[in-house]
Formats: C-alpha cells, structure tokens, sequence
C-alpha cells in the first residue's frame, strides 16, 4: 500500500467512526429526569425524620425555557461534540501531513545538487567534500581509476566510472555513527570506534565490516542528480581503487583501530 492510499484510509476511518459515534448518540434516550436530594435540617418545617434523604419531583419545564434559546445541558453537549470533532479531524490532518508523500528533494528521492562542471572542478581544487543535509550524503569526485571502479559491482551500480562523482552515505556501516571528513588526512574517520575510509569511501581500518555505502548518481542536463532512494552497498574490505594511505596525521586516533 502507498502512502498516499495509507493517508487515505487512515482520514476515511476516522471520518466513518467519528459518524457513527455521532449517530449512537443521536439514537440513545434522552436522560432521566434529574432528581435533586439533599438532608433536611432537624428542624425542617416538613416534620420529617432528621436525615431522611427527600427526593424531589422534577420542576416543571416552563414555556419560557424554549424561548431563553440554548439552555446550558444542551450548550455541554454541543460544546463536547465539536471538541471530539475537533480532535478527530486535527488527528486526519496530522496523519494525512505525516503520510503524504513529499514533493521537495530529501533523503528517498532524487536530489539535484548542482552544475556537474561547477562542482567538479571546486571539488578537485579543494579536495574536501560537501555535505548534503537533504539526502545525509557526502559528494566528492571520484579520485581513484576508472578502468578498476569499472570492475567493482558497488561502483558499477553507483554508476561512478561514467559520472565522476560519489555520493556517500554519511553513516558508518559499523554501529551508524556519523563519519565526518578529516581535512588532514583526507580520509573519513568515524569519532566512535576510529574506523576509517579514503577519500572514495573504501575501507582502510578499523571495525567497520565494509567500505562506506553509496548513492547513484548521475547527470542529466549538465546538472548532478543523486538517487537517495537506494542504498549501494559499499565495496568490500580490500578494495583499493586510489589513495591506499593517508596524506597527513589522523583525526581520529583510538588505540587498535
């Protein structure tokens, strides 16, 4: 089931149950008469026994009642309606918000970060990637061999040898912590148990089972498009398509990783 058929049902349902409530309630009986007791006083001018309980008969609706408007039981009873109305439809709307499908760039979707030729050549100038909040992705372009990307089935599927480009997913395949980049060595250094990745996002040491996971992407008209909707595994331990050691003092230095 979609989302949007989700947001559907779940607005329908609550519609459909709030009527029905409504009309239950309709349906019931009007309540008794209201009976009004009280102790009478020992010297009660009735002659009744001290602490007899004395039920009075209800009074008597006068004409003038219907002409007052709204008389106070009917006021609570309306005013308990709309409430419970009220909140059911802030429910609807808030799980209808909640479950609609989001028409904006965003992690699950197809981002566009910019020119490619713009971004390519910052990137290589700089050599420190860019973080995007929207997908939790780090691009960079690709700085290892084509001809070995080429043979690589994660790079392949993240579509790198033909773009340039990588799109890697912030997370540390070991526990998920999120792995910054040190600027010093150039390398994605995780702050929680030290693992460590090039600047590809291939694996170099520490306890992380793998190589970073990636993103597709590619370019259409000129433009960056990263697919956010499927996580690439990353390549596996052993991988080395470009920059084997670090280029300057670590990060992050935890004993044994």
């Amino acid at each position: 089931m979609t989302q949007t058929a989700l947001a559907a049902v779940i607005v329908g349902v609550t519609l459909v149950a709030w009527a029905l409530f409504m009309l239950y309630l309709r349906a019931r009986p009007e309540a008794a008469p209201h009976v009004e007791s009280s102790l009478m006083s020992p010297q009660s001018s009735t002659g009744a026994v001290p602490g007899t309980v004395i039920e009075r008969s209800p009074r008597a609706r006068r004409s003038g009642d219907d002409a007052a408007g709204v008389t106070r039981r009917q006021f609570i009873n309306r005013a308990y309606f709309a409430a419970i109305a009220v909140g059911l439809l802030n429910f609807a709307l808030a799980s209808l918000d909640y479950l609609w499908p989001r028409g904006g760039g965003g992690l699950g979707s197809k981002i566009t970060v910019g020119d490619a030729e713009t971004m390519r050549s910052q990137l290589a100038q700089s050599r420190s990637p860019v973080f995007n909040v929207d997908g939790f992705f780090w691009l960079m372009v690709y700085e290892g061999q084509p001809a070995a990307a080429a043979k690589i089935p994660a790079y392949v599927t993240a579509n790198t040898a033909q773009s340039g480009f990588v799109a890697l997913y912030r997370k540390c395949v070991h526990l998920g912590c999120s792995v910054p980049f040190c600027d010093t060595s150039k390398w994605f250094e995780c702050p929680c148990h030290g693992s460590k990745y090039s600047i590809n996002g291939e694996y170099r040491s520490g306890p992380a089972p793998r190589s970073l996971d990636r993103f597709r992407v590619d370019i259409v008209g000129g433009k960056i498009v990263v697919d956010t909707s499927q996580v690439i595994t990353g390549p596996p331990r052993g991988t080395v398509t470009g920059q084997p050691a670090p280029e300057g003092v670590h990060c992050v230095t935890i004993s044994g990783a």
